[in-house]
């Protein structure tokens, strides 16, 4: 009886090792293929993506004056801001 305990906590130890070597494993090559990923698009990055972004650049920032939030409005998130940090 004691020998098919210790057989079964034997195979179930070599499981647990075999599938958290899988899992790291499929972990570690997820991570490297998004890191090639991110290297490619910097060293070839897509024509309409920086045409897009230089659109985005030359378009004049919103002031509180353009979208009528008032001045008094902005001070009071302010001031409440900063009494929050506090």
């Amino acid at each position: 009886m004691q020998l098919e305990v210790a057989d079964a906590l034997l195979e179930a130890a070599n499981l647990l090792l075999v599938g958290m070597v899988v899992v790291f494993l499929f972990l570690t090559m997820l991570i490297g293929a998004i890191n090639l990923i991110a290297w490619l698009n910097k060293i070839i990055p897509d024509p309409s993506l920086t045409t897009s972004l230089q659109e985005f650049k030359t378009k004049t920032p919103i002031t509180p004056d353009q979208d009528g939030v008032s001045p008094k409005v902005v001070a009071a998130i302010s001031a409440a801001l900063q009494l929050h940090r506090r």
